[in-house]
């Protein structure tokens, strides 16, 4: 079994990827959906990261497509799919890239959720929640071709 520690959107809020670790030293990946603003880009290190739409300076990916224990994973900021809706829109993006779980951040709203055989995973903001949030994080563990994930909030 695998375990994934996922944040977004800390938007330069540098000691919050340090803070995330240490809450979950036992993580086997660590990633980030954007945002991340990063000050030093030395602070992303340890970290699998995408490009947010804020991360102008920082030279990222804007997907990163993972293979965990034979389950394809897609990670991107979210920025492309807008705010409502947006599950309808990246499955196009799964389907293209042949993957079962979308992670990604951008609307700053925590959510796990499961359409048929594909898995959403949005671990919100640990910096500036939206809409009646509270700032969160989110852990996904991976045992085969189980996933299961759930949100932490701070």
């Amino acid at each position: 079994m695998k375990k994934l520690v996922i944040m977004s959107d800390n938007h330069g809020d540098d000691e919050m990827m340090a803070y995330i670790k240490s809450l979950e030293p036992d993580g086997n990946l660590y990633i980030h959906c954007g945002d991340s603003e990063a000050s030093d880009p030395a602070l992303l290190d340890g970290w699998t990261c995408v490009r947010g739409n804020n991360d102008w300076s920082l030279k990222l990916p804007n997907f990163v497509r993972l293979t965990v224990e034979g389950v394809t994973i897609l990670v991107t900021h979210g920025q492309y799919y807008g705010f409502y809706n947006r599950e309808k829109r990246m499955m196009k993006d799964m389907r293209k890239y042949k993957a079962t779980v979308m992670i990604s951040g951008h609307s700053h709203m925590p959510l796990v959720h499961r359409e048929g055989r594909y898995l959403f995973v949005n671990p919100g903001s640990t910096s500036w929640p939206r809409g009646g949030t509270k700032k969160a994080y989110a852990v996904m563990y991976v045992n085969g071709k189980d996933v299961q994930a759930e949100i932490k909030e701070l």
